[in-house]
């Protein structure tokens, strides 16, 4: 009997796994035709009718074999959500194809619906969902290291070919719309530095909570090079985050750690990097200069030169110096942080207001401001309202005051940050994140990364024994 009950753990746990990355495979792969004319189109067709083929499949894992019916408010407020949006396909039908790909809106919802599944399923199992957040972690890293290689070598090349950068990494071409990597568009910088946070903050709450002080170095080292790169991607929401997070850590205790230990950690992952990031355009600039001139054939004249040119430079110190203070200034003014354009948003949103007003606020099912707005409408709230009407739009609401309160008496009645639960410390920091995301993006309100690390953490996060 115990044996049978161990091998059927073992089938769930590798049913279960297997179904999660069937299912992130969609991710940015919407379904569009059925081609096996080639294995490039076969995994495309393969990888994009993944929720289609999930959604029946755990539906019956779940009535049949899982038989695990509770009541969650959450989720219960979630599948509002998506009811909203439904209800909206069902009554205001757009009979528009809308998506890039020319998906159709089903699409969307069997995509979000699906995930929604797979997470009520796993969601009392919390060592499973600290598994899956793992490997889901690992993926992401693995995708997330390819582009942030792409970009770095880009950005130096460009600062030693023409010498000069136009706002770091933000307008940089490995990032363009227009770049393919296997036949999907690439992450933009908000995508990149949405994975570059994600694993910036596994990685810091697992430094504050090391154990073993011959490891911290190699973690600091890491932390520091992936807070210089969201600060070189300029992704206004990751920057913004990366104040509170600062701000956090200055004035909350984390673990057991000494203030001035703690002084120490904020010194290399946030100031440091944040010094390096305003002289790395200058820094490589002379770096690739010294380069240039050591790999030249006339080392002796230019070493000659050089030295001629120190002495002259010693009587011009004071001046480079005041030279050095007004270029950081310049830097400084030109962070994306500090830009009061809301990038169009606004106009966005007024505009997303009149469509759900024309409607009665019933909206017109999902993905409807690619048809409506011509583009992705940036901000949760109004996808809610316009998409699924004040229906999803209150659902939605009511998630985020829920949590919010939640994650207050985490944070100031049960002191959580100085215990010894990990990965509810991260799991709040990443809910933090994901909802300062939905102010200027859609976020966990459709089928991607956001989704499966909302649901992942929350999972977590009401699997807590102070929840």
């Amino acid at each position: 009997m115990q044996k049978k009950k161990i091998e059927k753990a073992l089938i769930d746990k590798v049913f279960l796994i297997g179904s999660f990355f069937y299912l992130i495979s969609a991710i940015n792969n919407p379904f569009l035709d059925i081609n096996f004319s080639s294995m490039n189109n076969s995994i495309t067709t393969l990888r994009g009718i993944a929720p289609y083929i999930m959604m029946p499949i755990l539906i019956v894992y779940l009535i049949f074999i899982n038989k695990n019916f509770k009541f969650e408010w959450i989720y219960f407020l979630f599948l509002i959500y998506l009811v909203g949006q439904f209800s909206g396909y069902l009554i205001i039908p757009l009979d528009l194809t809308y998506h890039l790909n020319d998906q159709d809106q089903i699409y969307w919802l069997v995509c979000n619906f699906t995930v929604f599944l797979y997470f009520y399923i796993i969601r009392d199992n919390k060592n499973f969902n600290i598994l899956i957040l793992k490997l889901f972690i690992c993926t992401v890293s693995i995708i997330a290291t390819k582009f942030i290689f792409d970009v770095y070598v880009e950005f130096f090349d460009n600062i030693n070919n023409t010498g000069r950068i136009v706002n770091f990494f933000y307008n940089i071409h490995s990032m363009s719309p227009n770049r393919l990597f296997f036949e999907q568009p690439v992450p933009r910088s908000s995508g990149l530095s949405r994975m570059t946070v994600i694993i910036f903050l596994f990685l810091y709450i697992q430094l504050f909570f090391l154990k073993h002080e011959k490891n911290k170095t190699f973690y600091i080292i890491i932390i520091s090079f992936l807070m210089l790169t969201i600060l070189n991607l300029q992704n206004r929401v990751s920057n913004y985050y990366i104040i509170i997070l600062f701000l956090f850590t200055f004035l909350f205790q984390i673990s057991n750690l000494s203030f001035k230990k703690k002084i120490i950690y904020i010194l290399f992952i946030f100031i440091i990097p944040l010094y390096i990031h305003l002289n790395l355009t200058q820094g490589t600039l002379v770096v690739t200069k010294i380069y240039k001139n050591l790999t030249s054939d006339n080392v002796k004249e230019i070493v000659e030169k050089d030295i001629s040119e120190k002495k002259s430079n010693i009587l011009k110190l004071e001046e480079k110096e005041e030279k050095q203070e007004s270029k950081i200034l310049e830097n400084l003014k030109k962070q994306r942080i500090l830009i009061k354009s809301s990038t169009g948003r606004m106009d966005l949103w007024i505009n997303a207001i009149n469509w759900s007003h024309v409607n009665k606020f019933i909206g017109y099912g999902p993905q409807a401001d690619r048809v409506l707005l011509k583009q992705n409408i940036s901000s949760l709230y109004f996808y809610s309202i316009l998409c699924g009407g004040i229906i999803s739009l209150i659902a939605i609401i009511l998630i985020f005051f829920i949590l919010f309160f939640k994650s207050i008496k985490f944070i100031f009645i049960k002191k959580i940050f100085t215990s010894v639960e990990l990965y509810t410390c991260y799991s709040l920091l990443c809910i933090g994140y994901l909802y300062l995301r939905s102010v200027v993006e859609i976020s966990f309100g459709v089928f991607g990364i956001d989704m499966i690390l909302f649901f992942l953490t929350f999972n977590i996060l009401r699997n807590s024994e102070y929840y």
